[in-house]
């Protein structure tokens, strides 16, 4: 037992001597060949590679106690086995029933549909005052003339709400335009000011005697913010409509044209100038136009304007 001791403790001896000169043999090479870049530090070189190789079985004995820990503790995905077999009640809990609220069409031919249950109609309506855009607002104003009392009403409660919020708007900003102390915020609250007219305009919230003057207040606010800000996209494209109304096709064009220059996208200022060079004749420019932006195919408003000048102009 002790010639077995004493012949162990001599091959571990032998062992660590022979790593302490492979160690020292392996750094003064390594620092022979830094010495090229590192002239005058050959003795820190060498001792850094020296004391990094005999560390080296240390490192090894924190790694081994570090990996036993690991592979203790570490937990794995479960891996589903038997692929075969599909749970079908577990499939019909996990993913719930999803069923068409307003059955087949759209919306508007719901609302156009005099049979049509008052419940399903009402929800439509509902759904529809949640995104009041123009199309949508245009529905709900043209059932102002059902013959159902609550159709009618509910529909009249929206189109109130939504003129009401407007005008509160409205007035909030004029209040800002008037009382604001600096120009640069008075100018802020005036482009405020010409949007939310242009707005009453834009979802046919006013009566012909009324449109002029609201067209009037947009296009007066928006000219001052205009004189200040020459190359605002929002702006430009604002004016532009505005002349549009008013029937001035070149100060339109200018203005479309401002809008482009300044940045805008093409795909939302394209059609305002194709509709102006239809109204002067220009079918020549249209075709090349439209082809310009590719991405009008995806907007199913213009998509089948698009395709009957590809294919027919």
């Amino acid at each position: 037992m002790m010639m077995l001791d004493h012949f162990t403790l001599g091959s571990l001896s032998a062992f660590y001597a022979l790593h302490l000169l492979l160690s020292a043999l392996i750094s003064w090479l390594g620092s022979y060949y830094l010495a090229a870049r590192y002239k005058d530090h050959w003795l820190k070189s060498f001792s850094l590679l020296f004391f990094f190789n005999i560390a080296l079985p240390g490192i090894g004995y924190i790694f081994t106690v570090w990996l036993s820990y690991y592979l203790l503790h570490v937990t794995y995905a479960k891996i589903l086995k038997n692929t075969k077999s599909i749970n079908m009640e577990e499939l019909d809990q996990e993913f719930p029933r999803v069923k068409r609220a307003f059955g087949e069409g759209s919306m508007v031919d719901l609302m156009a549909d005099t049979l049509a249950p008052q419940e399903l109609r009402m929800k439509a309506l509902s759904v529809m005052a949640e995104n009041m855009t123009q199309k949508n607002v245009s529905v709900i104003k043209s059932s102002l003339s059902e013959r159902d009392d609550e159709i009618r009403l509910f529909c009249f409660s929206l189109i109130e709400n939504m003129e009401k919020g407007l005008n509160n708007k409205i007035h909030e900003a004029s209040l800002r335009y008037k009382n604001e102390t600096t120009h640069e915020l008075r100018l802020k609250a005036g482009r405020e000011l010409a949007f939310l007219y242009w707005e009453m305009i834009y979802f046919d919230l006013s009566d012909e005697v009324l449109k002029e003057y609201l067209v009037n207040e947009s296009y007066r606010y928006a000219l001052e913010f205009f004189y200040h800000h020459m190359h605002d996209t929002g702006i430009n494209v604002l004016l532009g409509r505005i002349y549009l109304e008013k029937g001035d096709s070149e100060k339109a064009t200018t203005q479309f044209i401002m809008a482009i220059e300044s940045g805008i996208e093409h795909e939302y200022i394209i059609p305002y100038l194709a509709e102006l060079y239809y109204s002067r004749g220009n079918y020549r420019s249209i075709r090349s136009m439209l082809s310009h932006v590719k991405n009008l195919g995806m907007n199913a408003t213009m998509y089948p304007v698009v395709e009957q000048w590809r294919i027919h102009a």
